[in-house]
């Protein structure tokens, strides 16, 4: 007598393949049988990366490959709903980019597209270089350069992150997004190629664009010097089809003390509408040279960046470093008086209720101890502070790599251990998560 095959609904496939995230468990999700096949197939390919190629002998380029699949199974185009395209600039060899033929005509097959991201990358990394822009937009071919404005244009995309570029053009490249929501700018060099409105001037004698503007609502910044002026002239400027005054999140990385003026432009006129803010505030701050003995504040300065419109804030993240210099043991930096002199500008009458400070450390237990832990203390235990339900230390995983000490256990322990943070932690505000 046989046995009837098991049969499980596709609705319940579909809940089930929608936990699994881990790529190597979706593809053999995708091998169980036919039913998993395509759903498994779905979230393999919701996001697509395009690397560099791995060496210079490689004949064919990412995108090469990828166009050869899509000929081959065109049911997997519309599973496409994000394309990251990395392109390195390197002394060795060329960057792939400006060579390839073929991402050309991947475009216009992902006809699902929601985000897109071209990323000139720097390696290494370094912060430093924060508003560096090395690849060149008018090296693209003139086909490559059409086909991404067509996808950006074509009024799918809401997600756009372009970075490591020189001289993009804002007008046919940004500004062209209808219904873009977030928007991620990385080291970047624009050029307002935006034509003046045919439209007459309001009251004010302030130009109106013709068109009506896009109302961002997430927008990332990493950048400094010109590159981040340029580009918050062009944000604030009249003529921008993008509105930054209805933003809900802006996340910002910039290098020195001098860019925070210019953030704290785009900051203002947001501030009726922004409910988190992330930012990393620079080289500057994290460097600043202490010796090993309490500091006031006012030895820091107080930056032009200021909270002090952001009564709608609800989420803070900090992301800063402190350090012990090498050529002087007795000295280290501390970003703690800065992030006080930043925290005590928020409105009496503030509504944040989450704060994460993000740590990357290099130091050893004396100098952990040394920090300003009290500034901080005291100022989240005043009355300003009233609404804050949880507040956050971490510490990210490239940390433990740069720990002199080998056992970071120690970390945890030293912050439990502190006098000055105990008041934070037994009412249950603070949690350290290493």
């Amino acid at each position: 007598m046989s046995h009837p095959t098991p049969f499980i609904p596709p609705e319940l496939v579909e809940i089930i393949v929608s936990f699994v995230s881990h790529r190597s468990t979706l593809r053999a999700c995708s091998l169980v049988g036919h039913a998993f096949t395509l759903t498994a197939q779905k979230g393999l390919f919701r996001e697509v990366v395009l690397s560099p190629p791995l060496s210079c002998s490689q004949k064919h380029t990412p995108a090469h490959h990828f166009l050869a699949l899509l000929a081959s199974s065109p049911h997997l185009a519309p599973f496409v709903h994000s394309l990251i395209i990395e392109c390195e600039d390197s002394v060795e060899r060329q960057p792939w980019l400006y060579n390839d033929n073929d991402l050309q005509h991947i475009l216009p097959l992902l006809t699902s597209l929601s985000k897109i991201s071209v990323n000139g990358r720097i390696q290494p990394e370094d912060e430093r270089a924060s508003g560096k822009a090395n690849l060149s937009w008018t090296s693209l071919s003139s086909s490559l350069r059409s086909a991404l404005m067509s996808i950006i244009r074509s009024g799918s995309v809401v997600d756009l992150e372009l970075g490591g570029f020189s001289r993009v053009p804002v007008s046919s490249v940004i500004d062209s997004c209808s219904r873009l929501k977030k928007l991620s700018l990385l080291p970047l060099y624009l050029v307002d190629d935006t034509p003046l409105p045919e439209s007459e001037p309001d009251a004010s004698g302030a130009q109106v664009p013709s068109e009506p503007r896009v109302h961002l609502e997430d927008i990332k910044i990493k950048q400094t010097a010109i590159s981040l002026r340029r580009t918050t002239e062009w944000l604030l400027s009249s003529t921008c089809h993008l509105d930054v005054r209805q933003l809900k999140r802006f996340h910002f990385e910039v290098s020195t003390l001098e860019d925070h003026r210019h953030i704290s432009m785009i900051v203002g006129a947001c501030a009726d509408s922004l409910e988190r803010l992330e930012l990393n505030p620079g080289s500057e701050v994290n460097a600043i040279r202490h010796v090993l003995r309490p500091v006031s504040v006012e030895r820091t300065g107080i930056p032009d960046l200021s909270l002090a419109p952001l009564k709608t804030l609800r989420s803070l993240k900090i992301n800063a470093k402190v350090l012990m210099f090498k050529l002087n043991n007795k000295r280290f930096s501390d970003p703690l008086p800065w992030i006080v002199a930043l925290l005590s500008t928020l409105p009496d009458d503030n509504g944040l209720s989450e704060l994460e400070l993000c740590f990357n450390l290099h130091l050893t237990q004396p100098v952990l101890e040394r920090v300003s832990w009290f500034d901080l203390s005291s100022t989240l235990l005043s009355k300003k502070f009233g609404n804050l339900k949880h507040v956050m230390f971490t510490f990210p995983s490239s940390t433990k790599g740069h720990i002199i000490d080998e056992h970071p256990a120690w970390i945890k322990d030293t912050l439990n251990q502190n006098k000055h943070l105990f008041p934070l932690i037994s009412r249950g505000l603070l949690n350290i998560d290493i």
